[in-house]
């Protein structure tokens, strides 16, 4: 079922369930990413007007000029590099308000971490197993029992990072 609250503890979803973004196009993951040669993927959390974004830019001549102005430009000289801005994106991936008036209060965001991760049979994907790998679910009774049995299937799962880049705000405290 899909989530209503993007809190991960939410009584009246799975453990970790959150909210999960779901792209049109399925060339944002997997196999089509890797046969689009990769892809682009940002993030905007934006505490003043309250929203964290997600953007997936597949194949590479669909990334955002100002994107690629930035990154271009990101171990330049300050007065030449160009600032990011994800107004000029186009429609996010995924969009998670934020702050007051939502089930998210800002204050659940601190001392954040990037983080990558394959996890395949973790809390989200275990609980999905049967909805989106329905093939292997009639073969192995769990996500962690397909994996141990056949590694490879997923020899086209694996992170190529060209980069990582981080940009913020000077923080301020009433911003949460």
């Amino acid at each position: 079922r899909e989530a209503t609250n993007c809190y991960v503890y939410d009584p009246h979803q799975w453990l970790n369930q959150g909210c999960v973004a779901v792209d049109e196009d399925g060339d944002s993951l997997g196999q089509p990413l890797n046969d689009n040669g990769g892809g682009v993927y940002a993030l905007d959390w934006d505490p003043i007007n309250r929203h964290i974004r997600t953007f997936v830019f597949t194949p590479h001549n669909k990334v955002p000029q100002n994107l690629v102005d930035t990154i271009r430009t990101a171990g330049g000289p300050d007065e030449e590099r160009v600032a990011p801005d994800p107004g000029q994106w186009g429609l996010p991936y995924g969009y998670f308000p934020i702050g007051e008036a939502t089930n998210c209060p800002a204050s659940h965001f601190r001392n954040m971490r990037l983080v990558f991760n394959l996890a395949f049979c973790g809390s989200v994907s275990g609980n999905r197993y049967n909805m989106d790998c329905p093939k292997q679910a009639k073969k192995y009774k769990t996500c962690n029992d397909w994996i141990k049995a056949d590694p490879i299937e997923l020899e086209e799962a694996y992170w190529k990072i060209r980069g990582v880049y981080v940009y913020e705000r000077e923080w301020v405290s009433r911003w949460v």
